[in-house]
């Protein structure tokens, strides 16, 4: 997959889960549920496409790393 196709795709993905949290959201679901759901769904199609299980655990470290703070605002 060449860059313009992966962000075309990044892009669909955008839109798709802009609408799934939403929808979430507006149903009432837990953001632990849905959370954990989503995550369930991004590991199987890492490991679906051959990515590691270990390289897979040190991505989701990383995101969690740079998306805490903006979260949790100043300490």
């Amino acid at each position: 997959m060449n860059d313009a196709d992966a962000d075309t795709d990044f892009d669909k993905a955008d839109i798709i889960l802009a609408d799934a949290l939403q929808r979430f959201q507006a149903d009432g679901v837990s953001p632990y549920v849905y959370g954990m759901a989503l995550m369930e769904i991004g590991i199987a199609a890492l490991i679906n496409v051959g990515e590691d299980a270990g390289e897979i655990a040190e991505q989701a470290r990383h995101i969690a790393e740079r998306v805490a703070p903006a979260l949790r605002g100043p300490r």
